[in-house]
């Protein structure tokens, strides 16, 4: 079971969270805070799963300083948010190692399997199409950071956005596990991306795959 620390918002919302958490059989509540700060301050001794943040405990628009903290929160564990969060910002919550963007409007079975997919080094946003409109609006992952990568590496990136493991990827280019793991860290590091569903964001955020589109395989 996935084990999921709460923090942010009002007190009733974030009871009636923790009550479908821990009623859920696939995730397990380890706690909750009223603050951010204090939540962050648990992670080293508690290390949950999943940090799950409502929409309240952060800025309207995600600041440098902002964006700071999610990315040390992101290196501990992985993190999603509740709430209003305007499509412009999207991609930068993204960007700062944020895989999870639900809506306050998502049902019970939904909200369960969004966390613990989540949990499990997923990507789940809410609307993808808002996240598509928005990509030309930020520079998130924009086309220069790509120029940074190869041929190769960008063929990669596009096919970690179909999900494939390291392994599927090695058959399907004729390279090695290793050679491919080692390409994946490179990209990794080339973008400061926190984990391969971050790798996904970036992916469409930067236009390098749209839903409908043939992957590249040559």
């Amino acid at each position: 079971m996935h084990r999921v620390l709460l923090t942010g918002g009002p007190t009733l919302l974030r009871d009636a969270y923790a009550h479908i958490i821990a009623a859920s059989a696939v995730l397990t509540l380890q706690g909750q805070t009223a603050a951010l700060p204090d939540a962050l301050a648990q992670l080293p001794a508690v290390r949950p799963d999943l940090l799950l943040i409502d929409a309240g405990a952060l800025p309207n628009s995600p600041t440098a300083a902002t964006q700071l903290i999610l990315r040390q929160a992101a290196a501990r564990t992985r993190l999603a948010v509740i709430g209003d969060v305007p499509t412009p910002d999207i991609a930068s919550f993204v960007r700062a190692g944020v895989t999870g963007i639900l809506g306050r409007d998502i049902d019970v079975p939904h909200f369960v399997a969004a966390l613990d997919l989540v949990s499990g080094g997923g990507l789940v946003i809410s609307s993808l199409d808002a996240l598509l409109d928005a990509r030309d609006t930020r520079a998130v992952a924009a086309p220069s950071e790509l120029e940074h990568l190869s041929d190769r590496e960008r063929q990669i990136l596009a096919l970690v956005a179909s999900e494939r493991d390291n392994h599927a990827l090695a058959q399907l280019l004729g390279l090695s596990p290793l050679t491919v793991k080692t390409h994946v860290n490179r990209i990794l590091r080339k973008l400061g991306a926190t984990s391969r569903a971050h790798l996904v964001a970036i992916a469409y955020e930067s236009g390098l795959i749209t839903p409908g589109r043939p992957l590249p395989l040559s």
